[in-house]
C-alpha cells in the first residue's frame, strides 16, 4: 500500500477514535495494524504543548494564592474570572482530547470552587450554612459534568463533597 494512502487511513481511523465512532481499543489496533506499530508513521499532531497543560495546572495554585493575599476583593475576582475563563477556552479547545480534557475541567471546577466561597465570605461573613450551600451547589455542578462527560472522579467528588459538609458540621 502506497504511503498517501496509509496516511489517509491513518487519518480516518483517528478521526474515528475523537470522535467515538469505534471503541478505542478498535481504533488502537486499527491504528496499530496501519502504522505497523511505528507510531512515526502516523500523521498524528503531537500532543499539545506542556507548557498549555501546565497552565492549566498552576491556575488552581494561582486561585489558592488569590485567596490567601491582601488583594483587593475587586482584583481577586477579576483574577479568578480571567482564570476561569482561560479553563473553559481549554475544555473548549480540548473537547475532542479525551486525554487533555482533565487539566482544564479539574482546574476551572477547583477555580470555581474557590472564587465561590470567595464570593460567599465576602456577602455571608460568618455564615456557615451559606458557606455549605455554596459547597454543594458546586458538588452539583460537579455531578453534572460528571455524568454528562462520564468522568467517575467528578462524580465521587461530588458524592464526597456534601458528606465531608455534613460530618463538619456535625463536629463543629
Amino acid at each position: 500500500m502506497n504511503r498517501r494512502r496509509r496516511e489517509t487511513i491513518i487519518r480516518e481511523i483517528e478521526y474515528w477514535k475523537r470522535s467515538r465512532l469505534l471503541p478505542e481499543h478498535y481504533c488502537n489496533y486499527l491504528l496499530a495494524l496501519y502504522t505497523e506499530g511505528d507510531a512515526s508513521l502516523s500523521p498524528r499532531r503531537p500532543l499539545r504543548s506542556r507548557l498549555e497543560a501546565s497552565l492549566c495546572l498552576l491556575l488552581p495554585a494561582a486561585a489558592l494564592a488569590i485567596y490567601f493575599t491582601e488583594l483587593s476583593f475587586v482584583l481577586q475576582t477579576l483574577l479568578c474570572a480571567l482564570f476561569f475563563a482561560v479553563c473553559l477556552f481549554f475544555c473548549w479547545r480540548w473537547r475532542n482530547e479525551r486525554e487533555l480534557l482533565h487539566f482544564p475541567l479539574i482546574g476551572s471546577a477547583w477555580i470555581l470552587l474557590v472564587a465561590s466561597m470567595l464570593e460567599v465570605d465576602r456577602f455571608f461573613q460568618g455564615q456557615a450554612g451559606a458557606l455549605a450551600a455554596a459547597v454543594i451547589g458546586n458538588c452539583v455542578l460537579w455531578f453534572a459534568v460528571g455524568r454528562l462527560l462520564r468522568l467517575r472522579y467528578f462524580s465521587l467528588a461530588a458524592v464526597s463533597g456534601p458528606l465531608l459538609v455534613a460530618a463538619a458540621i456535625w463536629w463543629c
